[in-house]
């Protein structure tokens, strides 16, 4: 699920994502390798076409910080997808039940996941970034490829075997897995207090094009604050603070003078210590059967 978010001072759009579910059963099938090209919707969304029960294309964004897939009500009407049962939905701004209904098949190119929960939720918000949106692909979707990811060709790349790793090289970090979540250890730095530094645990989140902290960390850190702010989102209106983190650390990346969104509410369910951009990379490897990334992975040399 994507909250959307505006800091006018920051000049940064932080998306927020703070919606937890878990499905199990669902099965997949990888025929061939395929490459897709992407298109980025306010410099952070990530859209693909997906063909859903042998039908479309139909855009969706690829969310790893979204748990489950979400289908709009049109999308579901379209597809005459069933009302199966209803689910919790849990976001910094409130808590409200949803649809859940299943799709046979999801296809990117060549892969497809079968018998794919999803929820049926509207997308108003995200129909204003772009009325194409029809749906959300969440993790319950994603983890079941591993995949490159690539900021500067606007192209995801899925793999078939070993082809993409055998490939490149880089610094290999591991994926902490908690139901479809992929959290990495990190250490962050108060602006204010170059000795004072945490060590972070924080959620990989393609929705995102800033740092997000939650209070325990940011109360860790001590960070300032440049900005509050109250915004309103998809799931409701919800308050937030701008700070500044003087360096972040990402296995050898490195990061300086970041602005980070400070939520004033804290999640119903933890996701560790906040949500890490896939948008600061220029690329990134993910490995989802042997648990690791790589981030701006090198091509080797022959």
């Amino acid at each position: 699920m994507i909250l959307l978010k505006r800091t006018r001072c920051a000049r940064v759009a932080i998306r927020v994502a703070l919606v937890y579910f878990t499905f199990a059963g669902a099965s997949q099938s990888i025929q061939a390798q395929t490459e897709m090209r992407f298109r980025l919707v306010h410099d952070t969304l990530i859209v693909v076409s997906l063909i859903a029960d042998n039908q479309g294309p139909f855009d969706f964004v690829l969310d790893t910080g979204a748990d489950t897939t979400i289908v709009d009500p049109s999308l579901a009407s379209k597809l005459s997808l069933p009302p199966l049962s209803r689910a919790r939905q849990t976001t910094i701004a409130g808590v409200r039940a949803l649809t859940v209904s299943s799709i046979a098949t999801l296809t990117a190119g060549l892969a497809h996941v079968e018998n794919l929960p999803v929820l049926v939720q509207d997308l108003a918000a995200l129909h204003k970034m772009d009325p194409r949106i029809e749906g959300i692909a969440g993790q319950n979707f994603l983890s079941h490829f591993n995949y490159l990811l690539d900021y500067r060709k606007h192209l995801i790349r899925i793999e078939l075997a070993s082809e993409i790793r055998d490939a490149i090289q880089g610094d290999l970090l591991p994926i902490e897995a908690i139901e479809h979540r992929m959290m990495i250890a990190s250490e962050a730095q108060s602006q204010d207090c170059a000795t004072l530094r945490a060590k972070l645990r924080l959620l990989l989140d393609s929705g995102s094009n800033s740092l997000v902290l939650l209070h325990r960390a940011s109360q860790v850190l001590n960070l300032p604050i440049v900005e509050s702010a109250s915004e309103v989102t998809s799931g409701g209106q919800v308050g937030l603070q701008v700070g500044r983190v003087q360096l972040l650390t990402v296995g050898s990346a490195q990061f300086h003078d970041l602005a980070v969104a400070l939520p004033t509410t804290e999640p119903a369910e933890r996701i560790g210590d906040g949500l890490l951009p896939t948008a600061l990379f220029q690329s990134l490897y993910v490995n989802n059967r042997e648990g690791f990334i790589v981030l701006n992975p090198r091509t080797k040399k022959n």
